[in-house]
């Protein structure tokens, strides 16, 4: 008859699972996810070593990559139950399908446990703790806080059971045990956290797709409008892919920043393996939105993605050239909308999208500087090559690039493109001064420090913006 490490005597044992269970995060995935930004060419070699089997494989990965185990996303319910468990005389053991070596680092990061086992010679997971289990603490009730469904071997031998997260059927199973259970389960819903990471709310920059067709006048007809806004979507899906991608690569300096380290990803909240999974998703829900649109188009959505990988791994921390790119991100957004209603994009409207997004860029990054400077933190922000020395000259820069796009709007109404379309122009002459209240206001905002790192987030929320916007919106529609 097989053993149950289940005994009335009072001595416990509480012992904890370390992926998804301790931590909100899962070693294997985490340490994937740094190869494939700090070395991404190794990523062609994971096949064969997969070939050798999951432990060779963390073992070569293990080789590969460090992680900072004092950042990590750890759950605050086991943390508790742990100290509890200490003070009440129990043994603390930690008990991981991870290797022996990053096991042994948690150890002496959180010293709460009193003894660690992980993988060293075989894969230390489901019926490999149970049979450790049986030979070291027989005559000992055992409570063990585990995940997922390889924990129910342990589960089904033990004394108590904390179960977190399960899913439902999981649960059904735990609850047949007839054992004191307890479920520690996440309160915000799986799908309100794919949303957060989405992050559908950055959608409205795409806007911009309207501006090629909006600015033709091209009011009376409907497909350019509709090709318009299958661009919206295409782009949108897009760029959320983009921004998943991102988050992922930046995990490690997202989770040191006060403003970054809630996102979902970054704060555990959401499983990484579902993280990986939206990239794919995202594409492919953008490319089915992009079908029967202009191939002109499709180069356009392919030349972002592709900057947005070479963003992502070089450029984020090469110094000026990050607010280049992000600037361009925004202008290829009026590309994509003049390609999919095929409707001509001039020359002017791209140079003032240029200069009044450098613009724009620049207010986030002096906005960064500034926020560090406050907290009297030296040396850079997470990954980018700026400097609390370089404060005044990002704002002499970023003040400088504002005002060229509005002196680029104030020659483009001078031009006698802008008699043909409009009825009355001298009536946009009024937007000029509007932008530079505007921009003049935003800098001024920015360095009181009371702007958010991200500017255009802080003008969908600002009152003025939209008061702004409505009045340039009338100027525009008088002139027509």
């Amino acid at each position: 008859m097989q053993g149950s490490f289940s005994n009335p005597e009072p001595r416990g044992v509480f012992a904890v699972d370390l992926d998804e269970t301790l931590i909100q995060t899962d070693l294997l995935y985490e340490r994937l996810l740094l190869l494939c930004r700090l070395s991404p060419l190794r990523l062609f070699q994971i096949p064969w070593f997969l070939l050798q089997g999951k432990l060779r494989f963390k073992k070569w990965i293990f080789s590969k990559v460090e992680i900072d185990f004092s950042i990590l996303p750890y759950r605050a319910e086991v943390l508790e139950k742990v100290r509890l468990a200490r003070q009440r005389g129990e043994t603390t053991l930690l008990l991981s399908a991870s290797l022996q070596e990053d096991v042994d680092q948690v150890m002496r990061h959180l010293k709460l446990f009193d003894q660690g086992v992980g993988s060293r010679h075989e894969n230390f997971k489901g019926a490999a703790k149970t049979k450790y289990l049986e030979s070291h603490y027989l005559n000992n009730n055992v409570t063990y806080v585990g995940d997922s469904g390889s924990d129910f071997p342990v589960w089904k031998h033990g004394h108590k059971i904390i179960a977190v997260n399960p899913h439902p059927r999981l649960m059904k199973k735990i609850q047949s045990l007839q054992k004191p259970v307890e479920f520690i389960c996440d309160s915000e819903k799986v799908f309100g956290l794919i949303l957060k990471q989405l992050r559908v709310h950055q959608w409205v920059k795409n806007i911009l797709v309207f501006i090629p067709v909006f600015s033709a006048h091209r009011f009376n007809d409907i497909l350019p409008w509709i090709a318009s806004l299958r661009g919206f979507f295409a782009f949108s899906f897009l760029a959320s892919a983009v921004y998943v991608f991102n988050d992922l690569c930046d995990l490690k300096t997202d989770r040191v920043q006060e403003a970054k380290k809630h996102r979902p990803l970054a704060s555990g909240r959401l499983p990484l393996k579902l993280g990986m999974a939206l990239v794919p998703v995202c594409l492919v829900l953008g490319g089915v939105v992009s079908l029967g649109l202009p191939s002109q188009m499709l180069m356009i959505l392919g030349g972002y993605l592709i900057m947005n990988v070479i963003y992502s791994f070089w450029v984020k921390e090469w110094l000026a050239l990050d607010v280049i790119f992000l600037a361009i991100f925004y202008a290829l957004r009026v590309l994509v909308g003049g390609a999919a209603s095929m409707t001509p994009v001039s020359e002017w409207l791209l140079s003032f999208s240029i200069f009044f997004f450098t613009g724009l860029a620049m207010v986030k990054r002096f906005s960064e500087i500034k926020k560090q400077s406050n907290l009297s933190v030296a040396g850079r922000s997470g990954r980018r090559a700026y400097e609390q020395q370089d404060l005044m000259t990002v704002l002499v820069m970023g003040i400088t690039t504002s005002i060229v796009s509005i002196l680029v709007l104030a020659l483009y109404l001078s031009t006698g493109e802008v008699q043909k379309l409009y009825r009355t122009p001298g009536v946009l002459w009024l937007v000029t001064p509007l932008l530079l209240y505007w921009f003049n206001r935003l800098w001024l905002l920015g360095a009181r420090g009371e702007i958010s790192e991200d500017p255009v987030l802080f003008a969908i929320k600002d009152k003025v913006t939209w008061g702004v916007v409505f009045v340039v919106l009338c100027l525009i529609i008088k002139a027509i």
